[in-house]
């Protein structure tokens, strides 16, 4: 493996209010896209950008990637996500860390909201999204599953019971706790949350922070992503809370069952979000349904299965996987 290098042009006395771990792979547009959008923060001369390039070793660099508050490591295609993410929670000066998908915008002031929300008791503050490529083929249907109103039922600001494991910001001191675990917990980030809740850690969801995050564009695009992400999480999850054989069994007895379970508790609150929102799920029905077998597939693979191939394969994905908008798919 390459050594990684370094460079930086801040003042080693400047201490920044917010790290932004970015780390990108070979989706060089889409990339220069989430860099420029963390650039022209209003809040950019309080904020330290650490971008950890796992792309291609013949890849140029992304445009700005000099930039003063941007910290540059390079590493091969081979480095993990999780572990690269696990650098950068070590190597911040800040004492509040955002996890910013290479796929994602952040909007203009959501990193001064992150700031102002960390000056409360909070270990972790989660924002509101936007589909950054609407209308291309499935990606409509893959933002409400991952980003949505199927995944996110809260629908104004306040405590929350967790908040997306990317694309949030949490208190680098609470993240530390667990620095002996981060490489494997990173790799599964609500059983981080969960571990932090145990803590005692509170959650906020801030609506007025916004992301704009790319999506999966087909069906097939996006079992692959769910299969591997829950591989991860089942085995993390197993790991960490010490699961006999026999809960193991039991859980995968159980596992078909979670596509349905799932799609009960979105129905459970959807009134909340009227009439128009529960016909557009019942239009959805099929689409959630065969997605969620994969995240049941995977959570079963995870079981029976060693963490490194998911993560490896997961990691790879993540930012690799072409998300196309819909112009970029008629162009």
């Amino acid at each position: 493996m390459a050594e990684p290098r370094s460079t930086s042009q801040e003042s080693a006395s400047e201490i920044p209010a917010l790290s932004v771990i970015l780390v990108i792979g070979g989706q060089r547009e889409r990339e220069a896209r989430a860099l420029q959008s963390l650039l022209e923060q209003s809040a950019i001369d309080r904020m330290e950008i650490l971008l950890y390039d796992l792309g291609p070793v013949d890849c140029l660099p992304i445009p700005r990637s000099d930039h003063p508050r941007v910290r540059l490591t390079r590493h091969t295609p081979e480095h993990l996500l999780s572990v690269a993410r696990a650098e950068g929670i070590r190597a911040a000066r800040a004492p509040v860390i955002c996890f910013m998908e290479e796929h994602c915008e952040m909007q203009p002031g959501t990193a001064e909201v992150f700031i102002r929300a960390h000056e409360g008791p909070w270990a972790a503050v989660g924002g509101d999204f936007i589909n950054g490529n609407p209308d291309s083929v499935h990606s409509n249907q893959a933002f409400r599953m991952n980003y949505g109103i199927y995944a996110r039922p809260q629908v104004r600001g306040g405590p929350a019971h967790f908040v997306p494991g990317q694309n949030s910001a949490f208190k680098r001191d609470v993240l530390l706790r667990y620095d002996d675990k981060l490489e494997m917990l990173l790799n599964a980030d609500l059983v981080l949350q969960r571990l932090m809740a145990r803590d005692g850690c509170r959650f906020l969801y801030e609506p007025a922070a916004k992301i704009a995050h790319r999506n999966e564009n087909t069906f097939r695009s996006l079992a692959t992503g769910i299969f591997y992400w829950n591989w991860c999480l089942s085995h993390v999850r197993a790991k960490l809370f010490r699961w006999s054989a026999a809960r193991r069994i039991v859980w995968i007895l159980m596992t078909p069952l979670i596509p349905w379970w799932r799609a009960l508790k979105v129905l459970r609150y959807m009134p909340r979000f009227g009439l128009s929102a529960f016909f557009r799920f019942l239009a959805d029905w099929p689409f959630f349904i065969a997605a969620t077998h994969c995240a049941a597939a995977g959570q079963i693979v995870g079981l029976l299965n060693k963490l490194d191939k998911g993560a490896r394969e997961f990691s790879h994905f993540e930012m690799n996987e072409p998300r196309l908008r819909r112009e970029e798919l008629t162009s």
